[in-house]
């Protein structure tokens, strides 16, 4: 089971267009405490937390209902992190920061394969050369969903799959992880 990460109470709550003042009154809280949480300066304890995304899930739950699609819990195209297939794996490591998938996208705008943080610490730790193009190791390429897909079923999909990119009119638009709709 994927604990979700205190980062993405923000952005939970902004998905579901709350206010810290909203969300802290759901929990019976102060507003503060969760602007404390949501800038890292709090820890909550297990009940608090567990409140919160237990809010947070209802509030989506019902939002789904609403015909609640991919397209508004993915990464948009403009905060995604990808490489080329001619990037090395020096870019790679400077760019995968906290996130466990990058897409290769080509210069068409197409993903033609994947690179995991599980795939870049084995290279790593195998002292392959930093200076290797990523099109010699990247791994086959994310599945690829209509940006209309409802949430529930890329919930069953992501069951199986860390992440999934999003298109409209054969472009990516994005990226949805299982922590985008878990």
């Amino acid at each position: 089971m994927e604990v979700p990460k205190l980062g993405n109470i923000k952005l939970f709550r902004q998905k579901i267009g709350w206010t810290q003042k909203q969300l802290a009154e759901a929990v019976n809280v102060g507003q503060s405490y969760i602007a404390k949480i949501e800038a890292g300066k709090q820890d909550p304890s297990y009940f608090v937390l567990n409140k919160i995304f237990e809010v947070i899930r209802k509030e989506l739950q019902k939002m789904e209902k609403s015909t609640l699609t991919v397209k508004s819990v993915a990464t948009p195209w403009e905060d995604l992190r990808y490489v080329s297939p001619k990037d090395t794996l020096g870019d790679v490591k400077s760019i995968i920061g906290d996130v466990d998938q990058i897409p290769v996208i080509d210069s068409h705008r197409r993903c033609v394969g994947n690179i995991t943080s599980r795939l870049l610490i084995r290279l790593l730790s195998n002292n392959t050369s930093e200076n290797t193009l990523v099109k010699d190791f990247m791994e086959p390429p994310l599945p690829i969903f209509s940006d209309s897909t409802s949430i529930q079923q890329m919930r069953d999909v992501l069951r199986y799959i860390e992440a999934a990119l999003i298109v409209e009119k054969d472009q990516i638009t994005g990226i949805v992880t299982r922590s985008d709709v878990f």
